[in-house]
């Protein structure tokens, strides 16, 4: 049975899921759940924080699968809902700090195991990626940790394709000139 779960489309193990099949949810669970946390972990730099909006959204799903019913794009609502929980938390922390006059402490947005070689190369990478507009930094990550289309990007973002592809180019032309010259 795992076998065939596997195979299946996010829509067609979303509606298992609606009728009772636990394994379609736990494919789905297994399908996403990285890329999920990675996008999470880049959004609040925090393990524990990401952890908790990974699994508030996949307790929002399980609590709310009926809602899935009408959704097109089941990889791109993940993220999109993701998003939302973090921004939304996001925006009640800057309240409470800004009441409290707290700031955030620097947190790295690549881990060395992540997607480069070594602790220096992160390091690097890190604070290049801190140097792009949010809008930039949130296209390239979304490409590393979802492996994401363009189009489905834009579906998260709620955006149109033609701008997610220019922040993607303008990201990449950013991070290459920064890097290069931290090598040199």
């Amino acid at each position: 049975m795992e076998l065939e779960t596997t195979q299946l489309s996010d829509d067609a193990l979303v509606s298992r899921f609606r009728r009772g099949d636990v394994e379609a949810f736990g494919a789905l669970y297994k399908r996403h759940r990285r890329g999920l946390f990675g996008y999470a972990l880049s959004l609040t730099r925090d393990e524990s924080k990401a952890a908790d909006a990974v699994q508030e959204l996949w307790l929002g799903l399980i609590e709310n699968v009926e809602r899935l019913a009408s959704v097109v794009n089941v990889q791109g609502y993940l993220y999109r809902s993701l998003r939302n929980r973090v921004m939304d938390e996001y925006r009640r922390r800057q309240r409470e700090q800004k009441a409290l006059g707290d700031t955030d402490p620097a947190m790295t947005l690549v881990r060395p195991k992540d997607t480069v070689v070594s602790k220096e190369e992160a390091a690097k990478l890190n604070e290049a990626l801190k140097r792009l507009p949010q809008e930039q930094q949130e296209v390239v990550l979304l490409r590393i940790y979802a492996e994401m289309k363009f189009a489905d990007i834009a579906d998260v973002l709620q955006t149109n394709t033609k701008t997610v592809e220019s922040r993607h180019r303008l990201a990449l032309e950013k991070l290459r000139d920064w890097l290069q010259t931290t090598d040199t």
